[in-house]
């Protein structure tokens, strides 16, 4: 074995540790919850912890489902970023297309002030957010979460998939054109088939905003029967006493769908995120 295959071994065995380590350390966090999640409340506060449950037990998840009213906190969650998902790939994806193949006036100034919209923070937002749709009457109702989502989701996408439709060839666009095929057609049957992996990457982007956001719909929902998931298990954390088993089991809950969709979706959140980034 010489020198050269004995260093590139090394760097190998260095680079497969470091990854192994790193994955270690960001996946506890997540096993430990699902296994507290597990456990019933004389081992969960037990002076030895254990990290395993000693014995399965499912009552968190119940008290969870039935004492905390968890189903509603889903349903709206679901509606909520299903909604935010579907109008703001709506929008981005026609937009971002307009602006990458359209040459009009003000193109350069559209597309920065989509950039001017990444650079304040939520906290700075969220007054004036709450001042206008009090005023519009959308305090307390998803539609106005859904659109405060959108505000933010919206320009992320457009600036993504603007730059994945630069990375397209016009000529398949152009020998669309002649075969006779209108602006639409050409959308549909060629740009969006093309750019698959792109739009379904900034869908996933767009569910997992309005999945996880607390701030804002800590402030724009009132009533408990519209509150969303994150919302509803910090309800869990009470001013005397913070409820552990139902807390780990809801926390459990909420990420299962965001991992799910990240391990069945990787293939395309990989390629979509990368489209565009070198053009030919």
């Amino acid at each position: 074995m010489t020198r050269n295959t004995r260093r590139r071994i090394a760097q190998k065995s260095g680079i497969y540790l470091a990854i192994t380590l790193i994955t270690i350390v960001l996946v506890f966090p997540f096993v430990w919850m699902v296994c507290t999640a597990l456990k019933d409340r004389t081992e969960m506060f037990s002076a030895v912890p254990t990290f395993l449950p000693k014995r399965v037990t499912f009552e968190n998840f119940r008290s969870m489902w039935y004492d905390y009213k968890f189903f509603n906190y889903l349903r709206n969650s679901l509606l909520v970023a299903c909604s935010t998902t579907l109008v703001s790939l709506l929008f981005s994806t026609f937009m971002a297309y307009g602006i990458s193949r359209f040459r009009f006036r003000g193109r350069t100034v559209v597309f920065d002030l989509l950039i001017l919209t990444q650079m304040f923070p939520t906290p700075l937002l969220i007054l004036t957010i709450y001042v206008t749709f009090a005023k519009l009457g959308l305090i307390d109702s998803h539609l106005g979460l859904v659109i405060s989502y959108c505000t933010f989701a919206i320009p992320f996408a457009t600036m993504m998939l603007k730059s994945s439709f630069d990375g397209l060839p016009v000529e398949l666009e152009e020998a669309a054109s002649i075969d006779g095929s209108g602006v639409l057609g050409t959308i549909f049957r060629i740009v969006l088939p093309i750019s698959a992996p792109a739009i379904v990457a900034m869908g996933l982007f767009c569910f997992i905003l309005a999945w996880q956001e607390f701030m804002m719909a800590l402030t724009l929902i009132r009533t408990t029967e519209m509150r969303t998931l994150p919302v509803g298990i910090q309800m869990m954390v009470g001013f005397r006493d913070i409820m552990w088993g139902p807390l780990m089991a809801g926390t459990t809950v909420v990420t299962l769908p965001v991992v799910v969709l990240f391990i069945f979706f990787q293939k395309y959140l990989v390629t979509g995120m990368t489209m565009g980034a070198v053009k030919g």
